[in-house]
């Protein structure tokens, strides 16, 4: 399936490649700022190779210098590829559905944590000035983070220049407890700080929480987990954040590590229908098709 195939590159491009995204909608144009993997989580179901937990993942992080005028020309160029429809004639995207043939959003994610990059607030700036430029106003520019980098000062500028061109956070939040946050995402990063960055952002700007639920070697998550996964939603909200929806997903592609695997679709069905009744959110559902 389309929604299972997400190489982060696209033709001769080095930071831009189109995809069919399953929780955008439609056709999602990311927007690579680590094309070396530079994140400070090491997740179990990643479909990027790791070193080891809760290490910086291979490549040379030396240099992470974006080349502007490339990144802006190669926005232009698949966007343009996309309207035309010229898109939809490369093998790969030939088969993409006709309700999915429109760019849903702009979205930095790529191959590791886009904040870590020192350059990732001029980059929002340049890809705002890109969007409104070549897209409709419905496009969204979302950026998909772990949340641990929600505090740093620039960030934050950042936030706001997303925020006024019909921008999107969609922060990670794939454990109730710090037990479940090291097993999963293995980072050496407090989850205190995980939870109180995204309580913080979401005072400030609507946040979209993406939740992956899984089974890992053969353990569903537990009844106990999924209680504690709510508390800490509704601490955000609680504490006055805005949590403008939940998307609750299992795990669509290969994972970092093969004890990492899928819940079936009435798992994911029944977890979402609790997260609903204990706190009245919107929740959207994703399966492995």
């Amino acid at each position: 399936m389309l929604t299972q195939h997400h190489p982060r590159s696209f033709r001769e491009m080095k930071y831009v490649y189109p995809v069919v995204s399953r929780r955008s909608g439609g056709l999602s144009v990311g927007v690579n700022l680590s094309p070396a993997g530079l994140c400070n989580f090491s997740c179990v179901y990643c479909q990027i190779p790791g070193e080891s937990a809760g290490n910086e993942r291979n490549g040379d992080h030396s240099d992470q210098t974006v080349d502007f005028p490339q990144l802006e020309s190669e926005l232009r160029d698949v966007i343009a590829l996309v309207q035309s429809g010229e898109l939809f004639q490369d093998k790969i995207f030939s088969r993409t559905p006709p309700d999915k043939r429109v760019l849903r959003d702009i979205a930095f994610s790529g191959d590791g944590e886009p904040t870590l990059n020192p350059q990732f607030p001029e980059a929002v700036r340049r890809v705002a000035a890109v969007r409104a430029e070549c897209c409709s106003p419905s496009t969204k520019i979302v950026l998909i983070t772990n949340g641990t980098r929600l505090d740093v000062p620039n960030v934050l500028d950042a936030l706001h220049v997303l925020h006024t061109n019909h921008g999107e956070i969609w922060a990670k939040l794939d454990a109730g407890t710090e037990e479940h946050f090291r097993t999963v995402c293995r980072s050496a990063l407090p989850f205190e700080k995980i939870l109180t960055n995204l309580a913080s952002a979401a005072r400030n700007f609507p946040i979209v929480v993406q939740s992956c639920f899984l089974s890992l070697r053969g353990v569903d998550p537990s009844t106990e987990e999924i209680r504690d996964y709510i508390t800490r939603l509704r601490q955000i909200t609680d504490g006055g954040g805005t949590i403008q929806r939940v998307q609750i997903y299992t795990v669509a592609r290969q994972t970092a590590e093969p004890w990492a695997q899928p819940l079936p679709d009435d798992q994911i069905d029944e977890i979402a229908a609790t997260v609903r009744r204990e706190t009245n959110l919107v929740v959207e559902t994703f399966y492995l098709r």
